[in-house]
Parts: structure tokens; sequence; C-alpha cells
């Protein structure tokens, strides 16, 4: 997945990014927002001790991750 990952980072759309894996597309969403909140408890943890450059780096990746339907509230819309 970590190619499924990087090609959703670079922008390609969600429909681009389902055809390069055999992943269902609920677990797809499932795991990117499971990694969208390990990032967010990371760079929480980067802020506790002190490490800007670090937490810097976590929330950039948030802002990566976190876009379109993936984080969409409701797919009924």
């Amino acid at each position: 997945l970590m190619d499924v990952v990087n090609a959703w980072c670079r922008g390609a759309k969600f429909s681009q990014i389902c055809r390069m894996t055999e992943v269902f597309e609920g677990s797809l969403i499932r795991a990117f927002r499971r990694l969208e909140e390990l990032l967010r408890q990371m760079c929480m943890a980067a802020k506790a001790i002190g490490n800007v450059d670090l937490e810097n780096k976590f929330a950039d990746g948030i802002t990566k991750i976190k876009r379109d339907i993936i984080f969409a509230a409701s797919l009924y819309l």
C-alpha cells in the first residue's frame, strides 16, 4: 500500500489509487483514516518532546493525506 499512499499524497484521484491495488475501497479508506490518526498522534508526541522539525513533518504529512472523498464527512452527499 505504500505506492498507493505515495500516489495519493502526490495528488492522485481516488479512482486512480483504487486501480493500483486489489484492496477493497472501504479498506483503503479505513487504512488512510488510521494513518492520518497515527500521524496526528506522532505530531502531538513530537510537540510534547519539543521537536518542532519533526512536528512540522508530521503536520505536512497530515495535510497531504487528508483530502477529498477519503475524509468526507459522509459518502451520502
